[in-house]
């Protein structure tokens, strides 16, 4: 081989090599580990009914091939494969569908269960929105993550946007009391949520006060006596339909409390709140129009 021929080749294996490194994709997700793909993500799986909310969000319609029960949202993600629930995954059909890239809820799925799958060798992002900008950052991940960059920065940019105007429409022109507010996801046991759940930064941004703002832990179980005593001004459950009747209608044993007396006893549909998708606006803009209301004579 003539030198010419010899710098040709070095120069050629040199481009190769360059261009697999920038080929490479990597993001860090919410667990701060680095998750680094050799290509874009074609066979995506979903381990919770929000994340599948975020990867339709982020432009993979046509790279996901699996979810958990109830991902309804779109009306598309009904008409997957199911891959158990979130809390007990089938390990053994998420391996026959050969992810390339498995989206996993850091607080919601077995941690045991993702454990093992890394074990198994596939690639886990790890999500947890925590506040209302985490979620089109989230989108931009994953739009990184299968190459659909220009869908996920116009599904994050419309969130912004949309968010701001909402933040505007809310505003407290003058400065008001905060509304006690209790939030009730649960019923039995009960279960609230602290300051560093999403749904609680919700209720603060429409002018209310999680009475149980400071509790250690992203979930608490609150006594009734505990509940009681704080005499809640307003109290949003966020069961689905016939659930928040019945768990509401609890409360009219206690018609001393203020949110009895004055029925501010109010249900918000849960996958406008539970789920850290862009349809969190939705769940904003009913919560701060039920706690802006004026209490009933």
């Amino acid at each position: 081989m003539n030198r010419y021929h010899f710098n040709t080749l070095v120069l050629l294996l040199m481009f190769i090599f360059s261009h697999s490194a920038m080929a490479q994709i990597q993001v860090q997700d919410d667990s701060g580990l680095i998750i680094t793909l050799k290509q874009p993500a074609t066979r995506v799986i979903s381990l919770s009914p929000g994340i599948t909310e975020l990867i339709y969000a982020a432009g993979g319609a046509r790279y996901i091939q699996g979810v958990v029960s109830f991902s309804d949202y779109p009306e598309a993600a009904k008409k997957l494969p199911q891959i158990g629930s979130y809390n007990a995954l089938d390990m053994e059909n998420i391996l026959i569908l050969q992810p390339d890239l498995v989206i996993a809820w850091k607080s919601g799925n077995p941690q045991h269960q993702i454990q093992q799958l890394k074990k198994l060798g596939l690639t886990v992002y790890i999500s947890e929105p925590g506040d209302f900008m985490d979620i089109p950052r989230t989108i931009m991940q994953l739009g990184r993550l299968m190459a659909t960059e220009n869908d996920a920065e116009h599904s994050a940019r419309a969130f912004t946007d949309q968010f701001e105007q909402l933040k505007q429409t809310y505003k407290s022109k003058k400065k008001e009391q905060p509304k006690r507010t209790f939030i009730q996801i649960w019923n039995n046991p009960v279960m609230s949520v602290n300051q560093e759940h999403l749904i609680s930064k919700v209720i603060s941004l429409c002018g209310g006060e999680n009475i149980f703002a400071k509790t250690i832990g992203l979930t608490n179980s609150p006594t009734i006596e505990s509940i009681l005593q704080q005499d809640p001004e307003i109290i949003i459950a966020t069961g689905m339909a016939e659930s928040s009747a019945i768990w509401l209608e609890r409360w009219q044993q206690w018609p001393f409390l203020n949110a009895v007396k004055n029925n501010r006893l109010y249900a918000v549909n849960p996958n406008l709140l539970v789920r850290h998708t862009p349809r969190i606006l939705q769940g904003i803009n009913e919560v701060c129009q039920l706690i802006k209301l004026r209490p009933s004579p």
